[in-house]
């Protein structure tokens, strides 16, 4: 009973004319703290405290024999030959209450629980404990569920969960939480809720269990579920007896992101206390075999150690084709970075580095170079390009790894394969070509040359519809193949990329030059270019030639676009033709020597930046016409060039140098060097330009040398054309759907593998989908941990699009005759149910996985 139901029965009482005295004898102590807080309206309070006797006796008879008093004493009535106040008490009225009866009454628990509900008698001497008890709206009450609310309020836990209240004990400080537990006498009750769900310490070999060792054991069984014969042996004594039950318990705690940095803690204080990973690695040393049970278990973070050690002992060593459980290095690191794997986030640069490493290898031991320059320009377009973006994502994870001394080893192989594998033996046989067959591949390849960009490209816009032009300076066409996939993924998008050749020398100056409306171009021995006599080395020389061919054309800074409002966009394109935007960042990085190295960070914001530009421009002036295209591509290795890869020349002969090529006005037939006549581009044009024949540079003085361009290699000269299509508001689009192919509808395993198929590829208007799978009762309790499912698979074929995924069921008594349900639901808002199969559970014995 609350205080203000108390007062209001002692005020009634002593309304009456015949009651002066209320002896409250208040066996436990229950209100002791409360009971001066009692208002009575005609009485004054009296506090009895063993010793006050005599006191008491002249108060209420000599002192003031008229007044009305409550006389309240903290312990059980005395028996009448020890109670001085017998006399009084037996012509007085006598008040009756206590805390768990008037308690339980009012919360609406049984008064059989009323013995159980004492026997924790001091929990209940406060209103602020009692206030949280109720709160917890139990649904039923039984000795079990008022054990977990007392639990639950000492724990600061807001859900009668015993599952709660143990995830809060192991994953913060407990000291504070144990010392109030075992203050109000439940630290054995909650011992032996432990052993019921989760089997902790089920045999009693644990003298002194503790919320330490229970932690630990909790992890240790977790991972035990994937180690299997891989668990050392000193781990079995800590992995409980209701395995199932505490592997669910542990996967909602890391899928919980509240409690990502808790569990992490804990899992390392595990490892370092049972030398779980040590031991792991010595067994890994005698067997490898140990290793598919490893790249299966998520527990530890230093496994993902081990799997990146293996991956770069085999990247080191060029071992390619060794697997782990049927798994490449490139599909282990796909799988250790799906969601689905705990640290997938803190290990997913390396493990990016090493995928990519492993398929930059593969790619250059596995390739074959046409001979054939169609062949090879035809071949380079379809996948060679794929090595260079190889090259460049390793560079783009590794150098985000903060300690990456570790992938040195890799990084200098990687170098080194690039370098000489595939640089050394494309390039020479592409710039084979660069004699009197050049026209004829590229006709025979029906590629168009970038001087003819203009005429080819946007002859049918001119003075008609309008088009955006997008230059990149630098954007080569690998970049270009990535930018295009990304808005061909992009539903309101339709795009295409094709190549376009590139002119020589494959600079700023020539292949902006190039892209422009002209009759005839032209290159002065000084490298000074000019499109039918005009200078077009910025951009407002660039509008002013646009302008002449067609007044509404434009030419315009990418930033001055990009940074501009709506309205400000709208004033700068309206009743524009065709609009050149000028875009420069990976040129602008690459160029200078403090920042080349990051050419490859400048790649990926390039393709962001163009990516978001087109959004907003068809968002703002319902643009839906762009071409996306660049003046030339570049060439960029790592690692400093050394002396044997610059080429010697004979500078007399030259007007012009630069580390790609060379201005001359005779034809350079030195070895090494290769020279075509700058007559290609028209018969005004004098003298030659030479290249080297491979991927060296001219010795030249200065920096900046790892990032060059002007060359005549397909990196540099392959300049990439990308049509885009876009429409404004929404565009109708569906979500890839996941069924289940298993036939069978019973699980008769506590541990169940279902087979799985995204039914149709990911495309621009089929998106890809995060599933969430689980099993369900009737009654809506979940029965195993979630199974993320990411249906993203874009390919063709069905086997490329299946899962074989394995569920955990909580080890309980299951019974045939219920329905029991295998939920598929939206990740993003699970509350979107995509599928319900319904299953029988008939499981002979509800026991554990064994070792």
């Amino acid at each position: 009973m609350d205080l203000q139901n108390i007062q209001e029965q002692l005020n009634t009482e002593f309304a009456k004319a015949d009651v002066r005295i209320i002896f409250w004898f208040d066996d436990k102590g229950d209100y002791v703290e409360e009971v001066s807080e009692i208002q009575l309206d005609t009485a004054k309070l009296h506090i009895l405290d063993g010793e006050n006797w005599l006191y008491s006796k002249w108060l209420l008879n000599e002192s003031d024999p008229e007044g009305k008093y409550l006389v309240y004493a903290p312990f059980a009535r005395p028996s009448d030959s020890e109670n001085p106040l017998a006399d009084m008490y037996y012509y007085s009225t006598p008040y009756y209450t206590d805390r768990v009866s008037q308690m339980s009454q009012e919360i609406g628990i049984d008064t059989k629980y009323k013995e159980h509900l004492a026997g924790y008698g001091s929990f209940w001497r406060s209103t602020v404990r009692i206030g949280k008890f109720k709160a917890l709206n139990i649904d039923h009450y039984n000795t079990e569920t008022i054990d977990i609310g007392l639990l639950a309020v000492l724990t600061d836990v807001k859900t009668p969960s015993f599952e709660e209240i143990v995830k809060k004990l192991i994953l913060t400080d407990a000291e504070e939480y144990v010392k109030s537990i075992t203050d109000y006498g439940l630290m054995k009750t909650f011992w032996e809720l432990c052993k019921k769900y989760f089997g902790y310490n089920a045999d009693g070999n644990i003298a002194e269990p503790s919320i330490e060792n229970l932690a630990m054991s909790f992890v240790v069984t977790y991972a035990a579920a994937t180690l299997q014969t891989a668990v050392p042996k000193n781990l079995k004594p800590y992995i409980v007896k209701k395995r199932n039950d505490a592997v669910v318990f542990v996967r909602n705690i890391m899928d919980n992101i509240s409690c990502r940095e808790a569990y992490d803690a804990l899992s390392l204080h595990t490892d370092k206390t049972l030398r779980v990973s040590k031991n792991i690695r010595e067994a890994w040393n005698k067997e490898t075999g140990v290793l598919t049970y490893v790249m299966a278990c998520d527990a530890f973070v230093e496994l993902d150690q081990m799997l990146l050690e293996w991956m770069v002992d085999k990247l080191d060593n060029e071992i390619l084709d060794e697997q782990i459980d049927g798994l490449d290095i490139a599909r282990i690191a796909d799988r250790r970075m799906m969601k689905a794997c705990h640290y997938s986030d803190v290990f997913a640069q390396e493990y990016q580095a090493m995928k990519h490493a492993y398929l930059l290898m593969k790619g250059i031991r596995d390739m074959e170079i046409p001979s054939d320059p169609v062949l090879l320009l035809q071949k380079y377009q379809d996948d060679l390009y794929q090595i260079d973006s190889y090259y460049r994502w390793f560079y783009r994870a590794l150098d985000q790894i903060e300690e990456n001394e570790k992938y040195m080893q890799v990084r200098e192989r990687i170098e080194n394969i690039y370098a000489n594998d595939y640089l050394l033996q494309m390039v020479p046989k592409w710039n084979a070509v660069f004699d009197e067959q050049a026209e004829s591949t590229f006709d025979q390849c029906g590629l168009i040359r970038q001087d003819r960009f203009f005429s080819h490209y946007l002859h049918a816009y001119d003075g008609k519809e309008r088009i955006i032009v997008i230059i990149s300076d630098a954007l080569r066409y690998e970049c270009a193949k990535e930018l295009m996939t990304k808005l061909d993924m992009d539903e309101k998008c339709q795009a295409s990329i094709e190549g376009m050749v590139g002119v020589l020398p494959s600079v700023t100056s020539m292949g902006m030059a190039s892209l422009l409306p002209h009759q005839e171009m032209n290159v002065d021995e000084h490298m000074n270019v000019t499109v039918d006599g005009l200078s077009c080395n910025d951009t407002p020389s660039r509008d002013k030639i646009l302008k002449v061919k067609n007044p509404d054309n434009i030419a315009i800074q990418f930033d001055e676009i990009a940074k501009a409002n709506k309205p400000k966009v709208r004033e700068l394109l309206q009743n524009k033709n065709i609009v050149y935007i000028y875009h420069n960042q990976v040129d602008a990085r690459g160029d200078k020597p403090a920042s080349e190295n990051e050419v490859f960070n400048a790649c990926e914001e390039a393709i962001e930046e163009i990516y978001r530009l087109i959004k907003k421009l068809t968002g703002d002036v319902t643009a839906t016409r762009f071409i996306v295209t660049a003046d030339h591509g570049f060439l960029y290795r790592r690692d400093k060039l050394q002396e044997f890869d610059k080429v010697s020349y004979d500078k007399e002969t030259c007007t012009y140098s630069n580390k790609r090529f060379l201005l001359t006005k005779q034809k350079v037939t030195a070895q090494g060097i290769i020279s075509r006549e700058l007559a290609y581009l028209n018969e005004l044009n004098t003298g030659y330009v030479a290249v080297p024949l491979g991927a060296d540079i001219f010795k030249e003085p200065g920096g900046g040398q790892n990032y060059v361009h002007g060359g005549s290699s397909l990196q540099e000269m392959l300049v990439p054309v990308i049509e885009v299509k876009t429409a404004k508001g929404k565009q109708a689009y569906d979500f890839v759907d996941v069924i289940l192919t298993s036939v069978s509808r019973k699980v008769t395993n506590l541990r169940t593998y279902f087979d799985f198929i995204q039914t149709e590829k990911v495309t621009d208007v089929m998106k890809g989908m995060n599933i969430i799978a689980y099993f369900e009762s009737e009654d809506g309790e979940k029965i195993s941990y979630d199974v993320p499912i990411i249906a993203d698979s874009q390919s063709d074929a069905p086997e490329d699009r299946t899962f074989h995924e394995k569920f955990t069921f909580k080890s309980k008594k299951y019974l045939t005759q219920d329905k029991y349900y295998l939920v598929m639901v939206d990740a993003n808002d699970t509350n979107n149910e995509l599928h319900r199969y319904e299953f029988t559970v008939d499981i002979a014995f509800v026991d554990d996985f064994g070792f």
